[in-house]
């Protein structure tokens, strides 16, 4: 039975097999000239669709003729016209149900926005049997023009074609606009004789739409937004547009709204949007109350221009800062003058959250070492450092939908459960090639691939890890360069190796190991608390300065998470295991001490063996301070100045302190409390950001009036806070003994540790050793505490890099 013999019967459902040709087309036209619902089926066995669609008779069209001239009249009526499933990446297809004025409505604001007339003839370079497609077909056809549907697209073709004459309009999706943008050679000058251009809704950067530009002066050139749900929701008219607005898909056009929801994601309205949807045979709502659909991809709005910033399920969120793969990917092909092979997605991270997972096939043709400095590259200029969060995998294949969109969820989930191919051909020895500077931060930091111009800071080097990459490249170069964090590997490597007997030692590393000692000091009872104490405080205004100057990069750029990834591995899981063996010795489980809270409780709790006030009051400032940097406002005054913003900071807690035993007086928890001790956090923020003269001398004025309002003269924390801080703000380094100094630098790295064991080792000296000796005390809580540091950071390394490399799923998948 034919088409046209059909009746007019506007409940007919009629299958039509999917094909790139124009007896596909012809049979679509059919079926919605004659009210016929159309459903494009895969194939003849496509019995999913036949049955959620109740698909009466299924027609496979007739190969046709390449090109095609046949005028099509839209239907302007509310009768349903066509049920378009999508690809089901993500379970069963969704039917999209759209009507005569869906469609109507899309093919009036493109022509419009196009100004198509009847002379157009065009290169369809995508399938007709996708929305893109067709689309194209129905607006051409609606216009009295004509169109060709190729084998496949052809950069060479295209140029013949434009030679004879016989096309004056193209369209294509970016990835293959990029492969013509490489293959430029074939046009020569007959890229002047192009008068229209569509591009589909994938991302295309500024650079590409300028050299399409270039490549087709005379042509408009448009490129639109959208879904199968909602077509062509916006337009970007590419030939009137220049700089930043090239980033952009456009301003909508006619009867169609967009805005974004609290989660950025893109919501759209209009005339053009589908009815509902076919859902295992069962119509759904595809809007809600007010009409709005709201889509899976996140965008920004600037002045009506809509900016498509990827899908929601697709973005990398790594250390805080949200990438788009599929931007990504456009950079990177731009650097590596390629246009195939690669697909950038998501893989999990144990420091960062996200990091970057690189599928490359033989078809890329390219150096896995030069893709492994590009992606960092790219990576860095978009603010993360993050070279140890970059995974590159040979495949041989990228999934991909039937439209050919990549399918990146299912590379992340290969990637993780090590199902589909072999893993990464990285091993956990260091690189063969390595300098030995390289083999100093490998070590450490457990990154393979280092280009010359990366720092420790600008490989995510932190606090603790500071410590242990000093004492290294000290053996090696026989001294400790003055701001070596801030040198290149570059740099560093042209250092030659000095013989010294004595060398220089931060101050900041020297009064840490000093202020941990004398806590220790203090609990053991080797010399009275009155000439000792307040070694605890020191430490806060430490932890301030190390937050700064490790961490001020993330938080000023929004990137709260990695200051919490680093929270979470350095301080709190060593804080929980060490929690959990002794309350199980105990047999005792304490949630306050478990969920760092047993300072607000009282003393009935504070002064047990365990819990380490110190660790929860420095958790709940670290929170308490990132958390501040998380609201956009906070950051932009903080990255005009750090240290005023810093200052302003100071005065707010230092107000806190005063004013707040007023309202809650917490001298029964001996003000062991975040609101009473985040001043001496604040001002390590701002001592580090005191780099000025001016600044230094009025912080000097800053720190007698502390010591005068807020310490009034005490005179143990009068010596920790006015000598410790001054040295530090003004004399950053010191000059010492080399064998005294690896003792302190030792000490030093092993301070948290110190503090979080030491009065268990007490415990055990005097309780269950029943031994009464300060000395012994002080000397079993300081090696207990380093052996404990080198114990747990060996293993907690090892857990971090085998979820990272995925090296237990697989075991798990294998058994």
């Amino acid at each position: 039975m034919s088409i046209s013999a059909m009746s007019q019967d506007s409940t007919k459902r009629v299958g039509i097999i999917t094909a790139n040709h124009t007896g596909y087309v012809n049979a679509m036209f059919s079926c919605m000239e004659t009210g016929v619902i159309a459903v494009p089926l895969r194939n003849a066995e496509d019995h999913y669709r036949i049955q959620a669609a109740k698909v009466e008779e299924i027609i496979t069209p007739k190969t046709g003729e390449q090109w095609m001239a046949s005028t099509f009249k839209p239907q302007s009526r509310d009768e349903l016209a066509l049920i378009a499933f999508t690809s089901g990446t993500e379970g069963n297809p969704k039917g999209v149900m759209l009507t005569h004025n869906n469609l109507t409505d899309v093919v009036t604001r493109l022509n419009t926005v196009m100004q198509v007339d009847e002379s157009i003839s065009e290169y369809i370079g995508v399938p007709v049997y996708h929305s893109f497609g067709l689309g194209r077909c129905r607006a051409v056809a609606s216009a009295g023009g004509r169109f060709f549907i190729p084998n496949n697209f052809n950069p060479s073709e295209i140029g013949e074609m434009l030679k004879k004459g016989t096309i004056n309009a193209i369209s294509a999706v970016p990835s293959l606009w990029r492969i013509l943008l490489a293959n430029q050679d074939c046009f020569g000058d007959y890229g002047k004789r192009v008068q229209w251009i569509e591009i589909g809704s994938q991302y295309m950067s500024q650079q590409e739409k300028e050299a399409l530009k270039a490549l087709f002066p005379n042509a408009l050139i448009v490129q639109h937004y959208g879904l199968t749900e909602a077509s062509r929701t916006t337009f970007l008219e590419i030939h009137q547009e220049e700089g930043e607005r090239l980033e952009s898909v456009g301003r909508v056009s006619g009867d169609v709204d967009i805005k974004l929801t609290a989660e950025q994601h893109i919501a759209i309205r209009g005339s053009h949007l589908a009815a509902g949807y076919l859902i295992d045979g069962k119509e759904k709502p595809i809007k809600d109350e007010a009409g709005w659909f709201v889509t899976q991809d996140l965008g920004k709005i600037d002045d009506g221009y809509l900016y498509y910033q990827g899908r929601a399920d697709d973005v990398i969120n790594c250390g805080g800062i949200k990438i788009s793969p599929e931007a990504l990917e456009t950079q990177v092909y731009a650097e590596l003058h390629c246009s195939s092979g690669l697909a950038i997605c998501r893989k999990p991270d144990p420091m960062r959250g996200e990091g970057f997972l690189v599928a490359m096939t033989k078809e890329a043709n390219i150096d896995k070492q030069q893709l492994q400095e590009t992606m960092l590259q790219a990576t860095q200029a978009l603010g993360v450092n993050a070279a140890n969060a970059i995974s590159i995998v040979e495949v041989d294949s990228l999934p991909q939908t039937a439209a050919g969109k990549i399918q990146r969820r299912k590379l992340t989930e290969w990637y993780t459960s090590q199902e589909l191919a072999s893993p990464a051909t990285e091993t956990d020895s260091e690189p063969a090639t390595a300098t030995p500077i390289q083999k100093i931060f490998y070590k450490t930091l457990k990154i393979r691939t280092f280009l010359p111009k990366d720092t420790f800071i600008s490989l995510g080097g932190d606090s603790l890890s500071y410590v242990q990459l000093s004492m290294a490249l000290e053996r090696h170069l026989g001294y400790l360069p003055k701001n070596w964090e801030h040198l290149s590997l570059r740099e560093l490597e042209a250092l030659t190796h000095q013989k010294q007997y004595s060398s220089l030692i931060e101050s900041n590393i020297l009064f840490r190991a000093l202020a941990i000692t004398a806590v220790v000091v203090n609990h053991g009872g080797l010399i009275p608390s009155a000439y000792i104490s307040g070694g605890a405080m020191l430490l806060f205004v430490i932890a301030g300065i190390n937050f700064a100057r490790f961490q001020s990069d993330a938080v000023l750029q929004g990137r709260w998470l990695q200051p919490a990834v680093s929270l979470l591995q350095n301080i709190i899981i060593p804080y929980l295991i060490v929690a959990l063996a002794f309350e199980t010795y105990k047999f005792n489980y304490d949630p306050a001490v478990l969920l760092l809270y047993s300072n607000f409780v009282g003393p009935g709790t504070s002064h047990m063996i365990f819990p380490a006030w110190f660790i929860q009051v420095l958790v709940q400032c670290l929170l308490l301070f990132s958390l501040v940097f998380s609201l956009a406002g906070v950051r932009h005054l903080a990255n005009l100045s750090p240290w005023r913003f810093g200052l302003g900071l100071l005065a707010l807690a230092m107000g806190f302190y005063l004013l707040m035993p007023y309202m809650w007086n917490t001298e029964h928890l001996y003000n062991r409390v975040p609101h009473m001790l985040i001043w001496l956090f604040v001002l390590g923020w701002c001592i580090h950001f005191s780099q000025s003269r001016f600044e230094k001398i009025s912080m000097t004025v800053i720190l007698l009036v502390i010591l005068v309002f807020l310490v009034k003269w005490k005179l143990s924390l009068s010596w920790w806070i006015g000598l410790g801080a001054m040295t530090m703000l003004w004399i950053p380094y010191v000059q010492i003994w080399k064998v005294v100094k690896n003792v302190i630098q030792t000490v030093s790295a092993a301070a948290y540790y110190i503090f979080l064991t030491h009065m268990i080792f007490m415990h055990i000296i005097i309780q269950n050793l029943k031994i009464d000796s300060p000395i012994l005390n002080v000397t079993t809580a300081l090696l207990g505490g380093i052996a404990t540091w080198m114990v747990l950071q060996t293993v907690l390394q090892w857990v971090f890099e085998k979820i990272a490399s995925g090296g237990w799923a697989k075991k798990a998948i294998n058994n």
